[in-house]
């Protein structure tokens, strides 16, 4: 599948704060520089807070229950052919740290945007296959199928409707993603899940990370892509079109880190981790 280089867009909504945000909250342990993401101070509307959510186990979720805990929230989806598995074994790293720190008052959650493929079931084959120890949340409700006409695949950047869910929309245009739905490469992906059929959609979407802290302010916003060494699961690897699972140099050098990640997690609850 083709690489899309993915940037997550800061609302315009949330500027303002963002140009006030390091001084108010100068604090002991270090803000990430601003290569990494971007601080604010922007409360959590309600709308977004009551958002409806199912993780992999089929159990229901909003913002709304992780008051009192400080959230990393991180976009993917279970047939990206790109960044996700890269993605998803940062979040990986992410949880081993908190869990050797012995802190349970973060919580690492994969915010799901492509609910009309990612059920409960198939999160839960996904997080069974990259061993995750993290919650993945796919929005509940109704979501339309995606489509692209023939008008749509007549442009030279084709990009179709569908995909939407009214619970989904509520945090992507708060967070700023871009999730968009274009035509599946040629010849098409196969499902990695059987029966192993074939794609007839992908989802180009915004990669990095927000964090929204214990008094749900979103705190901070990274907009890049997974740098990544390491080891992921050899059927993801396969359906990438990769020859290896194992990265010795970094994939997509520049973008966040595991460790990144974590810095802006101490920076927000000034724990260190």
């Amino acid at each position: 599948m083709k690489t899309r280089i993915k940037y997550l867009v800061i609302p315009i909504s949330l500027t303002l704060a963002l140009l006030t945000a390091t001084g108010a909250n100068a604090a002991s342990i270090a803000q990430p520089p601003s290569s990494v993401g971007t601080a604010t101070t922007v409360s959590v509307p309600a709308n977004v807070l009551a958002a409806n959510f199912l993780d992999q186990n089929g159990m229901q979720h909003s913002l709304a229950e992780l008051k009192g805990s400080t959230a990393i929230l991180v976009p993917l989806l279970t047939l990206c052919g790109d960044t996700c598995p890269f993605t998803s074994a940062n979040m990986l790293k992410i949880q081993q740290a908190l869990s050797e720190s012995k802190n349970t008052s973060i919580k690492v959650i994969g915010i799901d945007v492509d609910p009309y493929r990612d059920s409960p079931k198939r999160l839960l084959a996904y997080a069974k296959l990259i061993g995750a120890n993290f919650q993945i949340w796919t929005a509940a409700g109704k979501t339309t199928v995606p489509t692209l006409t023939k008008a749509d695949l007549a442009k030279k950047n084709p990009i179709g409707t569908g995909d939407i869910n009214p619970n989904l929309l509520a945090i992507e245009k708060f967070l700023g993603y871009s999730v968009n739905v274009i035509p599946q490469g040629n010849p098409p992906a196969t499902d990695w899940m059987a029966p192993y059929e074939k794609l007839t959609y992908d989802i180009d979407h915004s990669d990095g990370f927000a964090i929204i802290d214990s008094t749900q302010h979103l705190r901070f916003v990274s907009g890049t892509l997974p740098a990544f060494t390491g080891t992921i699961s050899k059927t993801l690897a396969n359906f990438m079109g990769s020859s290896t699972n194992v990265y010795k140099s970094p994939v997509y050098k520049g973008g966040w880190t595991p460790a990144q990640a974590i810095q802006a997690l101490s920076w927000v609850t000034q724990t260190k981790l």
